[in-house]
């Protein structure tokens, strides 16, 4: 009867436990990328776009470890949907981003507040970046693609992502 007892409560303090190791949650980022270690120097594993759905190892206030498509890495908390954003400014640029309308080719847009957005060579994250512009900028949409766009803004070309484009100046 002892033992019966103490297996019972052994179990009941290992649920949690068992219970956190099953929970999941989704990449938030435009692309986010796993790491090795929980640092911005470590190596890049891969990268997931946003809505990939990843396995919560261990959560951080910065890094989160994470298992995603059979790999185990880090991610940044803050681009994971479970994060809570903390400031005000996070919390407006979210705003901004669920209320912006979208953009199409041949018109104008605009940088969305709250925000400084690179211009970039190519439509990559990785790519060089040429110049940067705040919130409210209007720029013109050359060519609109899935994630980026092909635009002009100050007379330079390149490219902005799209999630960060709404078609009415706010």
């Amino acid at each position: 009867m002892i033992r019966l007892l103490c297996l019972v409560l052994c179990l009941a303090m290992l649920t949690p436990c068992v219970s956190a190791l099953g929970e999941t949650t989704k990449v938030a980022a435009y692309m986010l990328r796993l790491r090795e270690k929980p640092s911005t120097d470590s190596k890049v594993l891969d990268a997931y776009p946003r809505g990939t759905q990843v396995i919560i190892l261990k959560k951080g206030l910065d890094w989160t470890r994470v298992k995603v498509h059979g790999k185990t890495g880090y991610m940044q908390t803050s681009k994971l949907a479970y994060a809570k954003y903390k400031t005000k400014a996070e919390r407006e640029i979210i705003t901004s981003k669920k209320t912006a309308k979208p953009v199409t080719s041949g018109t104008t847009a605009y940088v969305i507040k709250g925000v400084r957005l690179n211009l970039r060579e190519s439509a990559s994250a990785d790519s060089e970046i040429i110049d940067s512009f705040r919130g409210g900028t209007k720029v013109t949409v050359i060519k609109k693609g899935k994630y980026w766009s092909l635009v002009e803004v100050n007379g330079f070309q390149g490219y902005m992502a799209n999630d960060y484009l709404t078609s009415e100046k706010e």
